[in-house]
């Protein structure tokens, strides 16, 4: 997916970058130097599966979690990439933000 990360405000003075860390096959999201954040995936030409999402549990409710969704997503929206979920955290989230499903594979 693209090179650039964007940083996504959270809090009145907190940011949260996201990156793709190719080499672990994962997203990571930093706040403030840290790893508070990852979400797993399996990519091929075809498309990404999104595995696993696990949020550092001292920043848990923090939206963490959604943050790393949110922009997964979108990168794999502007690349035309579909995505297939597995992760049940993921799911319960695109059952609260519907608009967010565009791309998605429900059925393998």
């Amino acid at each position: 997916m693209s090179p650039e990360r964007e940083e996504h405000v959270h809090g009145p003075e907190e940011r949260i970058a996201v990156r793709d860390n190719a080499a672990a096959d994962r997203y990571e999201a930093v706040r403030g130097g840290d790893v508070v954040g990852i979400l797993l995936y399996e990519r091929s030409r075809r498309r990404i599966e999104l595995i696993h999402t696990v949020t550092d549990p001292a920043h848990r409710g923090e939206g963490v979690a959604s943050v790393l969704v949110r922009t997964v997503l979108a990168e794999a929206r502007a690349i035309e990439l579909p995505v297939l979920v597995i992760c049940p955290f993921i799911e319960s989230w695109l059952h609260r933000h519907p608009e967010q499903s565009a791309g998605v594979i429900t059925e393998d």
